[in-house]
């Protein structure tokens, strides 16, 4: 069995078709046949079925699917990662990270890194903290920069960047900009601009109204810290933020801030994240370096 036979059997998961998955590999029509027919002589089982012109896997074949994807998967993360060993001044420097460490806290490392690596490439996507953590555990990426307060989770190793402080936004003209001491019900009874599930900031205020025994008034959920934001600043709601991403608006006299009254659940922070089988890369380490120092 080698690596070939396994991206024919996640390809044909895909496709459904030889013609597509030859077409895919660059191989021609019965050399993917002929890998087939010898996966299913290695095994001593069908691995795969033809109905109605397409190929479907069996039930045999759908488990051999499963360790196909994490072989295959490895085996690219392996090339990949001794490849930058070798070449520690060129490549690319491939970054994932959640919106708020993405816009507030990234830039100033990047600028840093890209000055002392004038000759690496960056590239950064920005996902859901939730995504980030599954894409990690998968092996599609190898590390992330993101919002956690679960600093138990064995998966991964975490380097801290940020302490977050979560607080309640508000705008200038709110009643709320001339009281000294809000309560837990004082908040319940506003409007609330919320973050999307998935993000941290969501899970936290969800965590917040549970255990001070309120409920919120969701009135919008979004996936835009500046949306949300936006809409705070010219409108009636309220809602939570990292403090790290309302400095430019509270020093522009747009939002005004609250600290959040009551009990408060573990808040956590903006960090470095990468599963604890990865050994960061020369380059990722240098970035890793970077960001600890700023």
């Amino acid at each position: 069995m080698n690596i070939m036979k396994l991206k024919i059997v996640i390809l044909l998961e895909k496709y459904k078709k030889v013609t597509d998955v030859a077409a895919e590999l660059g191989l021609k029509q019965p050399t993917v046949s002929f890998h087939m027919k010898n996966l299913e002589n290695e095994f001593g089982t069908p691995l795969f079925q033809y109905r109605s012109g397409r190929v479907l896997l069996t039930d045999a074949g759908r488990a051999l699917y499963q360790y196909a994807l994490k072989i295959v998967s490895l085996t690219a993360e392996a090339e990949r990662t001794v490849k930058q060993f070798s070449s520690p001044t060129q490549g690319t420097l491939k970054l994932e990270a959640s919106y708020i460490p993405a816009t507030y806290i990234l830039p100033k490392a990047l600028i840093q890194f890209m000055k002392q690596y004038p000759g690496i490439n960056n590239s950064m996507t920005i996902q859901s903290d939730t995504l980030l953590k599954e894409r990690l555990r998968s092996r599609e990426i190898q590390m992330a920069i993101l919002h956690t307060s679960d600093w138990h989770d064995e998966s991964f190793n975490f380097q801290l960047v940020v302490r977050d402080e979560p607080v309640l936004i508000f705008a200038p003209s709110h009643p709320f900009a001339t009281i000294e001491k809000l309560t837990p019900e004082q908040i319940a009874l506003e409007p609330w601009i919320q973050y999307e599930g998935g993000s941290c900031l969501r899970g936290f205020a969800d965590q917040w109204s549970e255990i001070n025994h309120i409920r919120l008034w969701n009135r919008s959920e979004l996936n835009s810290p500046e949306t949300l934001k936006k809409l705070v600043s010219e409108g009636d709601g309220v809602g939570i933020c990292s403090k790290v991403s309302i400095e430019a608006e509270l020093a522009l006299g747009r939002l005004c801030y609250a600290p959040l009254p009551g009990v408060l659940p573990e808040s956590g922070g903006f960090v470095l994240a990468w599963r604890k089988d990865h050994i960061l890369t020369p380059l990722q380490q240098s970035f890793a370096d970077i960001l600890n120092n700023n």
